[in-house]
């Protein structure tokens, strides 16, 4: 937002000392009250606020022609209407009613781990993904990823013919190729051939590896993800003398400390945890747990935390060491962390119901000081258990580092990639892309022509995840089996495809799976595999506990290299496109990250006080440079980061995403080296210009005291007093729905924002149309703040449309345009818009968007293939909003009037309900007493946002419980 304004921190805190009562507030410039801000927030549409004033007359005449051209609005027709999706007949399947949607359970990867889903299919075209209930990964919840792969199938920058050199073949040339090189490796029993691949956790993938070695025994596998658990691994075999993986149970837990990375949005368990940890909170006879999380950015389970300690990348060994002292010895070691006896004392006090747990950042002694507090707390089979690792095949499996070395050594003739893009995730300092054109046959299997598709010699198109055969073991080790959803739109092979015509086999994916769990289930084969297709899930299938104990004369791991002196550089996933797998996905280039509320790039994330030392603001270009290697990035001031650090996304500055990831953010892989993947030290230096962020933290501001209300444990928030109105009440014979949200449970995660998107057809506007505050989606998750902005506390607040029953947006529409249902709905009758945008200035919660231009059918917007044919797709010049999901109110009634019966309570689930993986977020009829979200609004919690307006919303909140005892 124009030139940078630098922030004084100690003012700052002098004026919030001064304050009474809590003070929340968005972001550091909002608080500082800087001009430009103010004037940002004050404005209702702040990119159309003209410097000349619009007089009486003038607004009237324009008006008039609004009202005038209503009618031709209405009957313009458009390219979004002309290519709109119409529905197809029936593919006559048995039992199918034509244009009744099809439910397909299914299995989605993320770093290696299945995540269960159910896949909803319109005459044969998926258009929503949710959680399968059946699923321990997921119980009926998603997370922003999964939701987003329903865009990525239709994705029409994905590859779909091989490619040598560059110049499109046909699949018989490519068989033609491949035949008479097989034989010869064959023949030479696979030497010179090593395999790259990412790692998986599926039984038919590690099957098929295995024949591959015995047909070719002399073939090298490696495995690679920029995303790696190497430190944990290391740890756990040093500890325990083998490996591991570790499965967590957060309902046992009382007391958790987290040492860096996100246990509910990074971990291969975060949507499961991320449930158990609120079903922990809400357990009835137990009090609330404590969450301590120690971390030098700030990340979903630290905003959370009771209480989170920011510490720098460096400090985390000495500050763990010295937990394990005070837990051994009663005492903390003098000169430690003031945090250090808190920590010890919660720890001690829960005993066997404690959990530490180390983030994949943190170098291998922390994860081992780490095992090893949880053996003396006696946490193991209690509140974590190891297993036998999931992603690792049978036999020898090398590194990059060592596929590097063979490649420099000359002992390649033939290199295969198995999916990835590890030519643009891969370390700096390796060079790959210089290494992969050294070899005299290299092969890329891929779903996109990207970084890595452009340095070999071939690459073949690989099929979508919802369009292929498969199998994935889950976090605790549970199968999922992964079945098309639809036919293949684009053609290609799957990696188990690919790797069984290497092997010999046929190239039939349905069947290589059957092979593997025929082998396993014998003459049960055809009962359970219809079972388990129908379900989703592997009956039985969870790994088994492994017995593990700390080695008699185990001593922690040598500590790490010492950092020099600068910053400390620490490298992390993005929330919203992983390690850069996602970066061609307007949806999440569009959803606002979860604590910056940026979208459309990343930032180098510092904290204010770092800022305040360099004479930084917001949006200031730093070169950071690393081992001589430069990049340079806008910074971002986050409030809680931890002083001397800087945080670098990954993910960004790609060249060949496609047309929607190209040239989006700068690339942090290219500081990023094979000796210190994720923490290094580097140095910053300002360089006197401005890069654009585009942050939605200061777009729809309510500008309130009491927007997130915190109690204390059994508290009650004040009830508001009855206000007068002079509309009637109004009676509701049958139905009357409404929304409770459940401050305490939301984590902030953004499943809720894209699976609205995903369901409702809300269109993606691009990075110039976000600048301008016109995004455009139905549901928002603000992000508050409140105390020192060093260490503040963080509120998050879902605010989709209140659905007031005194709407004050009904009353201003000059067309009816915006009219209240029969069950207390506050709908919206497009046809009738004219957008006029009176219901927009009048509406105090700021849920309304406007379409100011034709958003379907750009460079940025969802393929028309993605939109759900059941909600009607928006055009130019109409207003918009949420309609608590009415197509599938009015589902469960058309389902419930063909049975003879009313509705039953939970049958009706709105879209970011059913996502929701700590059910934040109830809906429901009201006028049912004995409903959970009845219940949830008698709760002495329960309030209404901006309640002194009596507008008396249908969506209510349960305020934060928050227990001051742990908050000083």
């Amino acid at each position: 937002m124009g030139e940078g304004t630098t922030i004084d921190l100690e003012a700052l805190r002098a004026r919030l000392a001064t304050e009474e009562g809590p003070r929340l507030w968005r972001s550091l410039e909002e608080l500082a009250n800087v001009p430009e801000v103010r004037r940002h927030i004050e404005a209702e549409f702040p990119d159309i606020v003209q410097a000349a004033q619009i007089d009486r007359r003038t607004l009237l005449r324009l008006m008039s022609a609004s009202l005038a051209l209503g009618g031709l609005a209405a009957c313009n027709g458009s390219d979004a209407g002309a290519k709109a999706p119409l529905l197809s007949q029936s593919h006559n399947m048995p039992g199918h009613v034509p244009g009744v949607p099809v439910t397909i359970a299914t299995s989605l990867a993320l770093n290696g781990y299945g995540r269960g889903v159910l896949v909803k299919a319109q005459e044969g075209r998926p258009i929503k993904i949710e959680g399968n209930r059946l699923h321990p990964a997921s119980l009926g919840a998603t997370d922003v990823f999964a939701q987003a792969e329903i865009l990525s199938l239709y994705d029409p920058d994905r590859s779909d013919i091989p490619l040598h050199d560059g110049m499109p073949r046909s699949w018989e040339a490519l068989t033609n190729f491949i035949r008479p090189v097989r034989n010869e490796l064959v023949v030479d029993e696979g030497r010179g051939l090593h395999i790259l691949m990412p790692p998986t956790a599926s039984p038919t993938l590690h099957r098929l590896i295995g024949q591959a070695r015995q047909l070719f025994p002399h073939a090298q596998w490696h495995v690679f993800t920029p995303i790696d658990d190497a430190n944990h691994h290391a740890a756990a075999m040093s500890v325990f003398g083998r490996a591991v993986e570790l499965v967590y149970d957060l309902t046992q837990a009382d007391a958790i400390v987290t040492l860096g990375g996100d246990l509910f949005a990074e971990e291969p368990g975060h949507i499961r945890y991320a449930a158990d940890y609120q079903a922990r909170r809400r357990a009835p006879d137990r009090g609330l747990p404590q969450l301590l999380a120690v971390e030098t950015r700030t990340s979903l389970v630290g905003a959370r935390a009771d209480e989170r300690i920011p510490l720098r990348p460096r400090d985390f060994e000495a500050f763990v060491e010295a937990l394990a002292v005070a837990l051994e010895t009663g005492a903390a070691p003098s000169g430690s962390h003031p945090a250090i006896a808190r920590l010890a004392d919660a720890l001690r006090r829960a005993g066997a119901r404690s959990l530490v747990t180390a983030g994949r950042e943190q170098p291998a002694r922390v994860h081992a000081l780490a095992l090893a507090i949880n053996a003396r707390l006696g946490a193991l089979g209690t509140t974590l258990r190891a297993i036998e690792p999931l992603r690792i095949p049978g036999g020898a499996v090398g590194s990059l580092g060592d596929l590097t070395e063979a490649i420099r050594a000359g002992q390649l003739s033939r290199l295969v990639i198995l999916g990835g893009n590890p030519v643009y995730t891969a370390p700096a300092d390796i060079e790959l892309a210089a290494l992969v054109r050294r070899v005299p046959l290299s092969l890329h299997l891929g779903q996109h022509r990207d970084e890595t598709a452009a340095v070999c010699h071939w690459h073949i198109s690989e099929s979508h995840p919802l369009e292929s055969w498969g199998d994935l073991r889950a976090f605790d080790g549970t199968v999922g089996l992964r079945q098309p959803t639809t036919m293949r739109l684009k053609s290609g092979l799957s990696a188990e495809e690919f790797l069984g015509l290497m092997a010999g086999q046929n190239v039939d994916g349905r069947g290589l799976v059957q092979a593997t769990w025929r082998e396993a289930w014998g003459d049960a084969f055809d009962a359970r595999w219809v079972r388990s297709l129908e379900d989703g899930v592997v009956e039985g299938s969870a790994a088994p506990t492994v017995d593990v104990a700390v080695q008699p004369n185990w001593r922690p791991e040598p500590a790490a290299p010492v950092l020099s002196a600068g910053l400390d550089v620490l490298f992390a996933p993005d929330p919203s496109v992983w390690d850069g797998s996602y970066a061609n996905n307007g949806w999440l280039q569009e959803l606002p990250k979860p604590l910056t509320k940026q979208v459309w790039g990343n930032a180098a994330l510092i904290a204010p006080e770092t800022a305040e030392i360099f004479g930084l603001a917001s949006g200031d270009a730093v070169d950071l440079s690393v081992n001589g290697r430069v990049v340079r990035a806008p910074v971002w001031l986050l409030p809680g980061h931890a002083p001397g650090a800087v945080t670098l996304p990954l993910g960004y500055g790609r060249q060949m995403a496609g047309r929607i990831g190209n040239g989006i953010g700068f690339d942090a892989y290219a500081v990023r080296f094979s000796d210190l993947p994720w923490v290094t030290s580097g140095e910053l230096r300002r360089v006197g210009e401005r890069i654009p962020v585009i942050s939605t933290q200061q777009h729809h501001s309510l500008q309130g005291r009491d927007i997130v209300r915190v109690v204390a444990p059994g508290e009650a928030v004040p009830p508001e007093p009855v206000h007068p109105s002079i509309y009637p009440e109004w009676p509701y014979k049958e139905h009357a729905w409404g929304m409770a949200i459940d401050l305490d449970a939301c984590i902030g995660c953004n499943a809720c924002v894209i699976a609205c998107q995903a369901e409702n057809n809300i269109a993606v506007v691009g990075p110039e149309e976000v600048a301008k505050g016109r995004e455009m989606h139905w549901l928002r998750v603000d992000r508050y703040y409140a105390g020192d902005p060093a260490a503040p506390e963080t509120y998050f607040q879902p605010v989709p449309c209140m659905h007031c029953e005194k709407a004050p947006c009904e009353v201003v529409c000059p067309v009816n345009a915006t009219v209240h249902s029969s069950e207390g709905l506050n709908d919206m009758v497009y046809n009738r818009c004219v957008g006029t945008r009176t219901c927009s200035n009048n509406c105090p919660y700021k849920v309304r968007r406007f379409n100011f231009l034709d958003y379907q059918g750009t460079d940025v917007s969802a393929p028309f293939e993605a939109t759900n044919p059941q909600v009607t797709v928006r055009d130019r010049g109409v207003m918009e909003k949420c309609t608590f999901c009415v197509q599938r109110i009015g589902a469960a009634r058309a389902n419930a009037r063909v049975e003879d019966r009313r509705l039953n309570d939970g049958e009706v689930m709105t879209a970011c309900q059913q996502a929701c993986p700590t059910q934040a977020i109830v809906f429901g009829d009201i006028n049912d007493p004995d409903s959970s979200v009845s219940r949830l609004k008698g709760s002495p919690r329960n309030y209404a946002l901006l309640g002194a307006l009596n507008t008396q919303p249908r969506t209510t909140y349960l305020a934060r419980v928050q227990d001051p005892k742990e908050n000083g």
